[in-house]
C-alpha cells in the first residue's frame, strides 16, 4: 500500500493575506502541514482537501500526470496558485515537517456560507483535532465531539450521532466556532464508527432529497 505525500509549491500569489511565492506545505491522507509559523487558511484547506480525493488514486503513479498541473485558491480577497513539486517540504529549522499539533490554544471560528459542513468536518478529521465544533445554524444549534479526528458524538435538535451528522450537511448559513480540548473522562470513549463512511453516507442521502 502506497503512503500518500504530495508537496506543493506556490508559483503566483496576489494579495494573500497569509502566503507567499515559493513557499511549499504538505498534504497528506491525514493532515495538511503549513509552513512553519504561517496560520491555518480553512478555504486552503478546503481546496486541499477536494484534491486528496482527486489525487488519491494516482499516488501510486507518484502523480505523473498531474506534475504539470497548476491549482488555486482564491476563496478570499487574494488568490495563490500552487503546483506538485519534487523539493522538500521543510516545516521546522532542523529540517524535518512539524508534527500537527492535536489542540491549538487559539479558537477558530468562521461562517458556513464560506465552508460547507462536510468540508468542515473534514478539516477537524485531517487534522486530527481534539475538542468540541460548536454551530449555530438557521434551524438551531449543534455540536460535534472530536478525538484525535475521530467522531465521538453529535446533537443537532433532537438528533444525536450519526443522524445528527447527516441533518447537519443540508446547512447552507450559520457560523461556527472550535473550542479544543476534551475532559479527561471522555478520551477513552468508543468513536461512532469510521469518519469517512459515516460523512459518505449522509452526502449520499444529502443528494437523494436534492
Amino acid at each position: 500500500m502506497h503512503t500518500f505525500k504530495a508537496v506543493f509549491e506556490i508559483i503566483h500569489v496576489r494579495n494573500c493575506p497569509l502566503y507567499t511565492q515559493d513557499e511549499r506545505f504538505l498534504l497528506t491522507d491525514k493532515a495538511v502541514e503549513l509552513p512553519l509559523g504561517r496560520a491555518s487558511c480553512l478555504i486552503l484547506i478546503r481546496e486541499l482537501t477536494g484534491l486528496l480525493f482527486s489525487l488519491l488514486p494516482h499516488a501510486a503513479a507518484n502523480f505523473a500526470d498531474q506534475r504539470h498541473s497548476v491549482f488555486t485558491c482564491g476563496g478570499c480577497t487574494g488568490l495563490i496558485k500552487f503546483s506538485l513539486t519534487d523539493k522538500p517540504f521543510v516545516g521546522s529549522a532542523d529540517g524535518q515537517a512539524l508534527p500537527m499539533k492535536k489542540n491549538s490554544e487559539a479558537v477558530i471560528s468562521g461562517r458556513i456560507e464560506a465552508i460547507a459542513p462536510a468540508e468542515l468536518l473534514q478539516v477537524f478529521h485531517m487534522h486530527q483535532k481534539t475538542g468540541r465544533l460548536i454551530l449555530e445554524f438557521e434551524q438551531g444549534s449543534a455540536r460535534v465531539t472530536f478525538r484525535e479526528g475521530g467522531l465521538l458524538a453529535a446533537r443537532f435538535g433532537d438528533l444525536d450521532n450519526q443522524e445528527a451528522i447527516y441533518a447537519m450537511l443540508s446547512q447552507k448559513k450559520g457560523t461556527f466556532h472550535f473550542i479544543p480540548g476534551l475532559p479527561e473522562a471522555l478520551m477513552t470513549t468508543r468513536e461512532l464508527g469510521d469518519f469517512m463512511m459515516i460523512l459518505m453516507e449522509g452526502l449520499r442521502r444529502l443528494d437523494e432529497s436534492a
